[in-house]
C-alpha cells in the first residue's frame, strides 16, 4: 500500500524548518486526522494512515470554464518527539466546485490523504494548508504514539459514508479499506443530523488476548461531552482469531440534539478495563445540497431541460414518486407534495442530476446516470423475487427495504419451521442493520418482523423481546398464542453487533 503512495507522490527529508511567519491556526476549521493500525512486521513497524481535510471555505475559488477552481499547496511533516524529522511530503491540490454556492459551504470539504511505516515512540503530525491566490496559510498539528506493545483496540474510524465493493486500481492509494468496504476519511468528526446513520470501525488485536480463540465481550455507549450515557448501542461478543479481528456498526444521530459527543467500545472483563473512545460533533441538518446538481441550460436559454419523465401523464408521475418515495428524506417529502406535476418532473430531473453529480454514487461524464438505473434494476428485482397476492413487489417489506439498501450483505433463509411459518433474516454488515420478515400467514407475504433501523420498526412482539425492551403501543399482526422463542433467539444470534435499536 505503501508502495503505491510513493509512486503518486515524491517524499522529500528536509532539515528546514515547517513553521512561518503570518501563518493563520485554524485548528477548529481544518483537522489533520492519523489512524495507527495494527500493523506488526519484522522490524516492530507500524503502518500509520494520516488524511488531512481542507473545507472550500478556507481556499479562494476562481471561474475555470464552467465551473470554479482553487489551487493550494498541502505540506505534512512527521517528527519524532526530540525534533527528529521522518517523513516529509509536499503537493498541489485543485478542488472544483460547481458554482459559489457550493465553494462558500463548510459542509464540502477537500480530503488529502498519506501513509507511513514507523517504529514505536511519540511523534508529531503537523500539515499546512497554502491558499496559493490569497497566499493564506493554515496548520494543523496532533500528536500520536505508536505503541510498542500491541493494544487491546487499534483503532476506531467514524465515517457518515460507507462505500462497499471498492477495488483498487493498480498504483492507487485509499485509506481506511477493510475487505471491500472504504469508510470515507473524515478528520474533523462533524456529521449532520439530516445525513442521520454514523457508521465505525473498530478491531481487537489477537496478541493483546491471553489465548486466541478468547470470547470478549464488549459494551457500547454513546455519551455528551458532559459525561451522561444519551444511547446505549448494546453488547457484542467477539471470538478473537488469529487473523484480523474487526466489526462494522452504525447508530442513528438524528435524535441526538446539537454538540459535542463521544462514543466508547469498553472490554468489560479485561484487565484495567481497555476502552476505545472516539469524539465526534453533530451539527444541524443544513439544506440538501442542491448546489452540487447542475442545472443544464437549453441552447436559447429559458427553463432547464428535462431529461426524465417530461412526457408522462400526471398519473404516471405520480407512480413514479410513489415508488422513489423510499428515496426521498422527510424535507423532500413534504416538498414534492406541495407541488404540481410540472413541479414534480421537475423535482425528480433535479434529484436524479444531484445523484449522477455525486461521484460516490454516479458518474456525470457518462451518458447514463448510474444511480437511476440501479434504483430501476432494484425495482424490477423486488416486482420479480417478492410480489405477493396481495402486493406487488416494490410495495411489500422485504421490496422497500430492497429498494433502499440493495443487496443484503448476509441472507439467512429458514424454511416452515413446525406451525409457525418460514422467515428471513438479511443482514447489512457495512451498515450496522439487521432486518427480518416473516410469512406467518402463509399467503407469500413476508411481512417485517425485526429492524435495527428507526424508521422501520418490526413487529412489536419480536421486536420488543428481542432487544429486551417494553413493547410500544403499535399492534401486532402475528397471530396470537405461537411460539416465537426460536425465531427470537435466531435474531439475538444472526443479527449485525451494532445498529440503532428502536
Amino acid at each position: 500500500m505503501l508502495r503505491s503512495f510513493r509512486r503518486s507522490c515524491s517524499i522529500l527529508f528536509l532539515s528546514a524548518s515547517f513553521s512561518m511567519p503570518g501563518v493563520l491556526w485554524a485548528q477548529s476549521q481544518a483537522g489533520l486526522g492519523l489512524e495507527v493500525n495494527r500493523y506488526y512486521g519484522e522490524q516492530e513497524r507500524a503502518l500509520v494512515e494520516g488524511a488531512v481535510e481542507i473545507p472550500y471555505t478556507l481556499l479562494a475559488f476562481a471561474p475555470q470554464g464552467e465551473a470554479l477552481r482553487a489551487s493550494a499547496r498541502v505540506e505534512v511533516l512527521v517528527e519524532r518527539a526530540g525534533g527528529e524529522q521522518v517523513y516529509h511530503t509536499e503537493r498541489e491540490i485543485h478542488p472544483e466546485a460547481a458554482n459559489s454556492a457550493m465553494a462558500a459551504s463548510d459542509r464540502v470539504s477537500t480530503i488529502e490523504t498519506f501513509a507511513i511505516y514507523a517504529p514505536p515512540g511519540e511523534y508529531t503530525a503537523r500539515a499546512r494548508v497554502t491558499d496559493l491566490a490569497s497566499e493564506k496559510s493554515y496548520e494543523m498539528t496532533t500528536p500520536f504514539v505508536v505503541p510498542s506493545e500491541p493494544p487491546f483496540f487499534s483503532d476506531i474510524l467514524l465515517s457518515n459514508h460507507v462505500q462497499k465493493d471498492v477495488r483498487l486500481q493498480e498504483g492507487s492509494y485509499l485509506p481506511y479499506l477493510i475487505g471491500t468496504t472504504m469508510f470515507n476519511p473524515n478528520p474533523r468528526n462533524v456529521f449532520y443530523k439530516d445525513a442521520p446513520l454514523l457508521y465505525f470501525y473498530y478491531e481487537i488485536n489477537p496478541e493483546a488476548v491471553a489465548e486466541v480463540g478468547e470470547t470478549v465481550e464488549l459494551e457500547m455507549t454513546v455519551r455528551h461531552a458532559g459525561g451522561e450515557v444519551v444511547k446505549n448501542l448494546g453488547r457484542r461478543s467477539i471470538k478473537v482469531n488469529e487473523g484480523r479481528n474487526f466489526d462494522l456498526g452504525a447508530f442513528n444521530i438524528g435524535g441526538l440534539a446539537a454538540g459535542r459527543y463521544t462514543l466508547d467500545i469498553r472490554c468489560t472483563a479485561c484487565p484495567g478495563g481497555a476502552v476505545l473512545s472516539s469524539d465526534f460533533e453533530v451539527r444541524p441538518p443544513l439544506e440538501q445540497l442542491a448546489f452540487m446538481q447542475p442545472r443544464v441550460e437549453p441552447a436559447g436559454g429559458g427553463a432547464p431541460a428535462l431529461k426524465y419523465y417530461a412526457d408522462l401523464s400526471p398519473a404516471q408521475v405520480d407512480s413514479v414518486v410513489d415508488v422513489m418515495e423510499i428515496w426521498f428524506t422527510n424535507e423532500q417529502k413534504q416538498l414534492i407534495s406541495t407541488l404540481n406535476p410540472s413541479g414534480k418532473v421537475q423535482f425528480l430531473n433535479r434529484f436524479w442530476d444531484g445523484l449522477d453529480a455525486d461521484p460516490s454514487i454516479g458518474d456525470p461524464d457518462t451518458p447514463e446516470n448510474e444511480a437511476k438505473a440501479m434504483f430501476e434494476a432494484r425495482v424490477a428485482h423486488a416486482d420479480q423475487f417478492f410480489t405477493s397476492s396481495q402486493r406487488l413487489g416494490r410495495d411489500t417489506d422485504r421490496g422497500r427495504i430492497y429498494l433502499l439498501f440493495g443487496d443484503p450483505t448476509e441472507r439467512i433463509d429458514r424454511p416452515v419451521e413446525a406451525t409457525l411459518g418460514p422467515y428471513v433474516i438479511w443482514n447489512y454488515t457495512s451498515q450496522g442493520q439487521t432486518f427480518a420478515f416473516g410469512d406467518f400467514r402463509r399467503d407469500g407475504d413476508y411481512r417485517l418482523i425485526y429492524s435495527t433501523h428507526a424508521q422501520f420498526p418490526g413487529d412489536p412482539t419480536i421486536q420488543s423481546q428481542v432487544d429486551d425492551q417494553p413493547t410500544v403501543g403499535r399492534e401486532s399482526f402475528l397471530p396470537q398464542g405461537r411460539g416465537y422463542e426460536q425465531i427470537i433467539e435466531d435474531i439475538r444470534t444472526l443479527r449485525t453487533s451494532t445498529g440503532f435499536q428502536p
